[in-house]
């Protein structure tokens, strides 16, 4: 075919069959660079250490048009014009979580549509439909709700026939990488740091471009969540260098960078939507001149039972000094040894309730698999005298400020009447209180933070 890059035709499925490694967001790899993430938290294309939580789904797909990104085998062939070519693609991707710090996740580009208006020596698709198949693993092996560090393990199979980047018969890709974040209230921070393993096959003839080889890779962001319009600003800069350098054509460097700036807005719990520009900070191999790109991330399977009896495990009290009287026995906990992430002191005991059975917006009704647990709570605040109880209503960010205040005092006194009508408590030994959205425990960003930020958490003042 000459110049012409003719994209193979493979059955999505036989593609996920023979899949195994998958590619982060590198650039100057291959014929494309924008990659979203599959796990959809956080950023965009830049990987924090944050991994999905078990049983949890995240489905994305993005489009992005791209302009002067198709290779060019002559220096001047398209140069008079402003726009030479252009790509729209598109990605579907999919995440799921396996355990509390360990996910997995495939991606499946596609050529849309092309637009090529140069003439000479040039690289285009032949033909729409995959590229190629990308699939990750990630394993989180510090962190706190934060920020922490993981290792991420991907690659990529390419099904691109004569493609000069990869050589006739080349390999799949493999790439390791280190990502670090960090959270300063709605302010993240990430890092990525890697290598790129590359498998390059034999130089394509009459193409003037050599098979790329191993390369760096990095990348990093910010963003920025507006809670009152439950809206994320995303920065992020990403790039590669070869190892070694390989023929190219002196108008596109082997080692690229691109920027891109765009906005997360949580339509509802669990849907996403994003937009936003990017543009080349070196022009490199695929790196285009200017991107648009859009997306949808939509994420589910949140399984609330797994949590909704955990807490942290309080600290031991220090032992008595000689000659000191040992101190009296402590009443027995409700829950004496718990997970998850920490709540502020203050109490004899605390705990929370997550998955407490409230839809998004509901506040009236005490279902069945919480009303469980409460009746629990009220057998044993019966045995064991308590002077009080503050009962906590916590909410995400999702919605205004007031009606998420409202929201939370509205769910704290549901459960506080439903205990007294239970136990028949003292009504003034029940204080029902809102913090709204105002003490989030978890990132309000992504689904699973919103899921761990709705919570209610009980304060107990034992009688001693």
């Amino acid at each position: 075919m000459g110049g012409i890059v003719k994209a193979s035709k493979i059955l999505v499925l036989t593609a996920v069959l023979v899949a195994s490694e998958g590619l982060a967001n590198v650039t100057g790899s291959d014929l494309q660079n924008f990659n979203a993430t599959t796990n959809g938290l956080d950023f965009i294309t830049v990987q924090s250490s944050e991994t999905l939580a078990p049983g949890v789904f995240n489905l994305g797909l993005f489009a992005n048009y791209a302009v002067n990104t198709l290779p060019r085998y002559e220096d001047d062939a398209g140069r008079k014009q402003k726009t030479s070519d252009s790509i729209t693609a598109a990605d579907f991707n999919v995440g799921y979580g396996l355990t509390n710090n360990w996910d997995i996740g495939v991606s499946f580009p596609q050529v849309v549509a092309q637009d090529v208006k140069i003439e000479g020596a040039r690289g285009e698709f032949g033909q729409k439909g995959l590229t190629e198949v990308r699939a990750n693993t990630k394993f989180r092996f510090y962190g706190d709700p934060s920020g922490g560090i993981a290792l991420v393990l991907s690659g990529n199979i390419n099904v691109t026939d004569n493609n000069p980047y990869v050589g006739d018969g080349g390999g799949p890709t493999f790439n390791a990488e280190i990502a670090m974040d960090t959270s300063i209230e709605k302010l993240a921070l990430g890092l990525n740091l890697g290598y790129r393993k590359r498998s390059p096959g034999k130089r394509i003839e009459e193409f003037p471009i050599a098979p790329l080889q191993d390369q760096f890779i990095a990348s990093a962001a910010a963003s920025y969540l507006f809670t009152s319009i439950d809206t994320k600003i995303i920065l992020e800069w990403f790039g590669g260098w070869p190892k070694e350098n390989t023929e190219t054509i002196e108008s596109r460097s082997v080692d690229s960078g691109e920027a891109l700036l765009g906005i997360k807005y949580d339509v509802n719990d669990q849907f996403a939507l994003h937009g936003g520009v990017g543009s080349e900070t070196r022009s490199g191999t695929a790196s285009p001149d200017w991107r648009v790109y859009m997306g949808v991330n939509y994420a589910f399977g949140f399984d609330e039972a797994r949590v909704i009896n955990k807490v942290v495990k309080p600290k031991p009290k220090p032992k008595p000094k000689k000659g000191e009287p040992p101190p009296p026995p402590e009443p027995p906990k409700f829950m004496p040894e718990q997970d998850g992430p920490q709540e502020t002191p203050g109490g004899d005991e605390v705990f929370v309730l997550r998955g407490v059975n409230f839809a998004f917006d509901s506040s009236s009704r005490v279902l069945p698999g919480t009303r469980e647990i409460l009746n629990k709570l009220g057998d044993h605040l019966k045995k064991n005298g308590f002077e009080r109880i503050i009962i906590e209503g916590h909410t995400d960010s999702v919605g205004s400020e007031l009606y998420n205040s409202n929201l939370g005092q509205s769910r704290a006194n549901t459960i506080r009447s439903y205990l007294i009508r239970y136990g028949n408590f003292n009504p003034g030994s029940l204080e029902a209180k809102s913090y709204g959205e105002n003490k989030p425990i978890a990132d309000n960003g992504n689904y699973q933070g919103r899921q761990l930020n709705r919570r209610v958490v009980f304060r107990i003042f034992y009688k001693h």
